[in-house]
């Protein structure tokens, strides 16, 4: 608790003030606890306090001035009574929610000067507005009203047996066409795929915030406000349901929370099933977006309690901590004021140690995880207008940066709480700052460079089907280890049979001829000799096109053959391709690198590297032997580092019509050993390269002057 006296209560103990007629008062236990809502009918102002806090509010008169009735209640509750300080927070929060009305002729305005915190926060919430504007469009609650007992039964025990029961039917039909929806979602951000994208995105919502709305209606709250809100330049449907704010179950307040995701999660169900048995076309492509937006999206965004989106007032709720995003700045808040400037009277905001660790934890993770949603959003500005991206920035500047500082100042110069310890706050305040800045500006941080890349098999020996014929037996295993000379499959051509026949009666033919001709005639000699010469060639061709329809391994390796169980039976050409047969001991990884990160490649020795494969990033391989291959490339090592091919490279297909990078990229050369226990070549993976360690000033520069100049060119 705040000091018993303070020095601005001068400017308060005048006044005559009283919560207005329309308030309302709502009672709530959180964690054993009792407090109380303020609700303005009219506004729809909402204000926890606590029960003392209440008390004095609610003997809060225009009969009587703030002073009396504080001096009276100190008498009342000597050890209860809030201190002069704590008065003039409390009164200036109740007028900041609009829940005071006043008869004075003090100069009230002076009361609020201290709380420069809550006005800067509405200048900068009007300086965002143009990515984040509310406009109100319809008053929903007659329409609740009139159509109550149509829609609370949707919430109802029955609805949601049939819910559970479509969620089900829906994630077997996902799960079961899994490996199409992979492929369809890699083109859910294409340019033709956008107006659906976004069709279902406002459809959806539009649902979404009618759940919050029946389900407040259904729990006895008021629904005044449904509207448009614009996201980043985008119309989105939002509703108000903060009259769940005063229901006193708080499992009620967090199903009011919950209804969007609910009704969400239902019809990317439905949808699911629609996707899977459908063929492409409109409907299918409509309901492939409803499916992911509603279930991924709506869990990534609103299923995230980090951001102030409905998972967040559901956590609040059930872990009974209201408020928690300010009382989580607040423990924060409070930590460095006792430990790092030694505040005597430093009070934590947290009721209980569970309290404080719940509080802490949220604090940090929100706090980056907010400024990291910040940066990509700025990103994505970016490329809609570089204009409104440095806004932004300028606006990430001074609330990030700047008005913390300025904060962190008026606290050092002006704060009663510092009398005995001023000396020491300062000290230790400019001290962190320097170290902070410091290190920011000058202390090497690890640097590195990640890139996709795609093993390769040095010494590799493709295997072909010399002779051709029907595919009759596989004598090897895809993967398995095999030794030179070793049978891998075995064809059988019966044509191949048949010539072999007719070519030797042929040859007994033409020696019974020119047996005969030595008794009868010698000018039929020759010919006959050369004619028993060319079928005794073409029946040893034939028999070693026969040898060859069994295929032997060339050398040791590793045999490799996608999808040959699939053609048994079926006729291979002669020449066609079987499969290769891969030396284990001898791979590599190519990684692709871009132009921008190929520019700390060129005057730096590589010395180590990680290699991680897709599918296998338990394990790593540690490797030396690099090489950065400097001259540029556009046709990809292999197709799946392609957009096409689930990878992250941008393709494109050329003059010829092969698949090639939009931008030219560098590849970098890694050496691998691995061991003879099935084949690698082919699988995907991402390279780390440790680079020399750079600043932070220096790596975020970096990193950003290479973003404009790919973007714009500068």
């Amino acid at each position: 608790m705040a000091s018993t006296f303070s020095e601005s209560w001068y400017q308060v103990a005048p006044l005559k003030l009283a919560l207005l007629p329309t308030v309302r008062v709502h009672k709530q236990i959180y964690r054993g606890e009792e407090w109380y809502v303020l609700q303005d009918a009219c506004s729809e102002k909402y204000y926890r306090l606590r029960p003392i806090a209440y008390q004095f509010a609610s003997e809060l008169n225009t009969k009587r001035s703030v002073e009396e009735i504080w001096l009276s209640f100190v008498e009342r509750f000597p050890e209860e009574a809030p201190g002069q300080e704590d008065v003039i927070q409390l009164l200036s929060q109740l007028h900041h929610s609009n829940l005071l009305f006043y008869r004075s002729d003090a100069d009230h305005e002076l009361i609020f000067e201290r709380f420069e915190k809550q006005r800067t926060r509405e200048h900068l919430s009007k300086l965002m507005a143009p990515l984040y504007l509310r406009i109100p469009i319809w008053n929903p609650n007659e329409f609740l009203n009139r159509f109550t007992r149509v829609l609370l039964p949707l919430f109802g025990v029955s609805a949601f047996v049939i819910w559970l029961l479509v969620i089900l039917l829906g994630g077997k039909s996902a799960v079961e066409n899994f490996d199409q929806l992979w492929v369809q979602g890699q083109g859910i951000l294409a340019l033709d795929n956008l107006i659906w994208l976004y069709v279902s995105m406002f459809v959806l919502k539009i649902f979404h915030e009618l759940g919050h709305a029946i389900v407040c209606k259904k729990y006895g709250g008021n629904v005044h406000t449904m509207g448009i809100m614009f996201i980043v330049f985008t119309p989105l449907p939002y509703m108000d349901a903060s009259a769940s704010w005063a229901m006193r179950n708080r499992w009620h307040r967090a199903m009011v929370g919950a209804a969007g995701m609910y009704v969400e999660l239902f019809f990317a169900a439905v949808a699911a099933l629609i996707w899977a048995h459908t063929a492409p076309g409109t409907l299918n492509s409509l309901a492939f977006n409803i499916m992911v937006i509603g279930s991924v999206s709506s869990i990534l965004f609103n299923g995230n309690p980090l951001l102030r989106f409905d998972a967040y007032y559901i956590l609040s709720d059930i872990i009974d901590i209201p408020n928690l995003y300010q009382k989580a700045n607040q423990q924060w808040l409070f930590y460095f004021d006792k430990w790092l400037l030694g505040t005597p009277k430093a009070e934590s905001p947290a009721l209980s140690f569970s309290e404080g660790i719940w509080l802490t934890a949220y604090g940090i993770l929100s706090y980056i995880y907010r400024f990291l949603i910040m940066l990509v959003i700025m990103i994505y500005v970016l490329d809609i207008w570089i204009g409104l991206a440095l806004i932004m920035a300028v606006i990430m500047l001074f609330i990030w940066l700047l008005i913390p500082l300025k904060k962190l100042f008026q606290y050092l110069l002006t704060s009663s709480k510092l009398q005995t310890n001023r000396s020491r706050a300062w000290l230790m305040s400019m001290g962190a700052l320097a170290l902070l800045f410091g290190s920011f500006l000058f202390l090497p941080m690890p640097y590195s460079l990640k890139a996709p890349g795609v093993i390769q098999s040095v010494n590799h020996t493709l295997v072909y089907a010399q002779s051709g014929g029907r595919l009759m037996e596989i004598r090897v295993r895809d993967g398995e280890f095999v030794q030179a000379g070793q049978v891998l499959v075995r064809f059988e051509d019966e044509e191949l049979i048949q010539d072999q026949a007719i070519a030797q009666a042929q040859l007994e033919e033409t020696r019974w001829m020119l047996r005969s001709a030595l008794q009868a005639s010698a000018g039929y000699i020759l010919p006959l000799q050369q004619r028993e010469t060319a079928l005794s060639n073409r029946i040893d061709e034939l028999a070693f096109r026969l040898s060859q329809l069994e295929v032997r391994a060339p050398h040791d390796g590793i045999w490799v053959s996608n999808q040959l169980n699939e053609r048994r039976q079926s006729f291979f050409s002669r020449g066609e391709w079987v499969g290769e047969v891969i030396n284990p001991s001898d791979l590599r990884f190519v990684a692709v690198v871009t132009q921008e990160m190929a520019s700390n490649l060129f005057q730096t020795e590589l010395e180590q590297a990680q290699i991680r494969i897709r599918g296998n990033t338990a394990h790593t391989w540690e490797t030396a032997r690099i090489q950065f291959i400097p001259f540029q490339k556009q046709e990809l090592p292999s197709m799946a580092l392609g957009w096409d091919g689930g990878g992250r490279i941008m393709t494109t297909r050329n003059e010829a019509g092969h698949v090639v990078a939009v931008e030219p990229f560098f590849e970098i050369h890694a050496m691998m050993a691995m061991q003879q226990t099935g084949s690698m070549d082919g699988k995907t993976g991402v390279l780390k390269l440790s680079l020399p360690w750079k600043p932070l000033y220096w790596q975020i520069k970096q990193t950003a002057m290479q973003l404009l100049q790919k973007r714009f060119e500068f």
